[in-house]
């Protein structure tokens, strides 16, 4: 495996008075792959609320619309693990650069489109970008903070902001699509071109490969075409159903695909991802856990579809109903990291965890027999503080301990299998969705019920996890 290396960014001065101009250095560099990420994350939900005002002012079929979504997930969860490796064998500034800029051209397009396929072509290319961006800004991060409770410190701010374009981005959807849909791709054209600005003099160049940058393309291929053939074929069978030709045929070319790539990497001499990562339980285990975020996407899919439809409540007031939890995720997960730093991951994420089902199964069990508002705002509080503390404890396990070497990759796999992860829980809820026969409220109660369901499995993979520290803790003091 091609090593690379990187000119160390320190958290130490090396002259008098130097230290307040390298913190400031840190301050703007964290603010920069902050605002990366935040545009990633809010990108994958903001188009939720304006899609009926998309579809009308386009005149787009149903089975169309669903693309507007779909392809960013598409296009950003095929080409994350690609995005990684090239983050660590190719200069991670130019990289985060140029595919910032290709991000505000695609945004561009996607507002000016005249049609619907204009707009879902403009959709996949930005999610090609994101797949691209955060792996590489995650990898500048983790090179710029070296010691533990630094980085730990610059990951729950980093991962707050994030949960915030996450949790954020149907109230902004919401509030931009009140005004025209067209502002929700200007306006991440405009911070895109700004932060691309600010990169070129915040992010420090250098950490070229000290190989020859020898990609592995024959992986490069059948990875990414297994990843974009699975994610298709799951967002496919939400819209036309399991049985679905293209539905059968994407997921038999991943299922196809998946075992050819991983042949290829046991041959190949710097692989695109070395399998030897995935004999981290820590890892494996946390990527595993992402499905949890699945779940999350399809339950804000659920309560829009619930507001919109059956409360008719308006694209503004539908994100409006989100923001407590957005907020609260916003202010306290930065305080989540630092409770890894202290307790260790499993057992803040399994915390959250627990907070999230409950908030889940509040729903399920009242919707229908009390005002919308109590179920909402007891969701809102447990979902807020249980996403702020899972989503950066599983951050930190899979990719705190990552070698110099491996930053980008760890980070791609991780993202990955957050995209992956929301692909198929959303594409679960959604034919559960539309074959439930119980009526319109039944509908919403078996949905929900599903995402609890997956949510409890994911918490018992946590608790393992919480378990296995327990018991290398009590080695090590056995040891000493």
């Amino acid at each position: 495996m091609t090593e690379a290396t990187t000119k160390p960014t320190t958290t130490e001065p090396d002259s008098p008075g130097g230290g307040s101009t390298v913190a400031r250095n840190l301050t703007l560099l964290l603010a920069v792959v902050c605002a990366v990420q935040f545009l990633d994350a809010m990108d994958i939900a903001s188009m939720g609320p304006a899609l009926p005002l998309v579809q009308k002012d386009l005149k787009m079929s149903p089975s169309i619309l669903q693309w507007v979504v779909s392809a960013y997930a598409l296009g950003f969860g095929g080409f994350l693990l690609l995005g990684g490796r090239l983050a660590d064998l190719f200069d991670r500034k130019k990289l985060l650069i140029g595919w910032l800029i290709v991000f505000v051209v695609a945004s561009c397009a996607g507002g000016l489109a005249q049609d619907g396929l204009q707009l879902v072509i403009a959709r996949l290319v930005k999610g090609v970008s994101a797949g691209f961006t955060a792996p590489a800004a995650m990898a500048i991060l983790l090179n710029a903070f070296r010691e533990e409770k630094a980085r730990n410190k610059a990951l729950g701010t980093f991962l707050a902001i994030v949960s915030a374009g996450y949790s954020l981005g149907l109230l902004l959807g919401g509030l931009l699509a009140t005004v025209n849909w067209r502002l929700i791709l200007f306006l991440p054209a405009a911070a895109g071109l700004l932060v691309a600005g600010i990169a070129t003099v915040a992010v420090p160049a250098g950490n070229k490969s000290t190989g020859n940058g020898r990609l592995d393309v024959l992986g490069s291929i059948t990875v990414t075409g297994s990843a974009m053939a699975l994610v298709y074929g799951l967002s496919r069978a939400a819209g036309s159903g399991w049985g679905d030709t293209w539905t059968i045929a994407s997921l038999v070319a991943a299922a196809v695909l998946f075992p050819l790539f991983l042949l290829v990497e046991r041959r190949h001499p710097e692989p695109l991802v070395p399998l030897s990562i995935f004999s981290r339980p820590q890892l494996v285990r946390a990527n595993l856990c992402m499905l949890f975020f699945g779940a999350y996407v399809a339950f804000q899919f659920v309560l829009t579809l619930y507001y919109q439809d059956v409360l008719k409540w308006s694209p503004l007031e539908a994100g409006l109903a989100f923001l407590l939890g957005g907020v609260l995720t916003a202010g306290t997960a930065r305080y989540g990291a630092a409770l890894v730093t202290k307790y260790g991951a499993w057992p803040v994420a399994t915390i959250g965890l627990v907070m999230l089902s409950a908030g889940y199964i509040g729903w399920a069990l009242l919707i229908g027999h009390v005002a919308a508002v109590v179920p909402m705002l007891v969701q809102q509080v447990l979902g807020g503080f249980g996403f702020a503390a899972v989503y950066p404890a599983l951050n930190i396990a899979a990719v705190g301990s990552a070698a110099e070497n491996e930053q980008g990759l760890a980070s791609g796999l991780f993202n990955a299998g957050a995209q992956i992860g929301n692909g198929i829980v959303v594409a679960v809820v959604a034919a559960v969705f539309a074959l439930n026969t119980g009526g319109t409220l039944g509908a919403y109660r078996v949905g929900l019920w599903t995402i609890t369901g997956i949510t409890v499995a994911v918490t018992l993979l946590a608790i393992g996890g919480t378990l296995r520290q327990r018991r290398l803790a009590a080695g090590a003091v056995a040891a000493a």
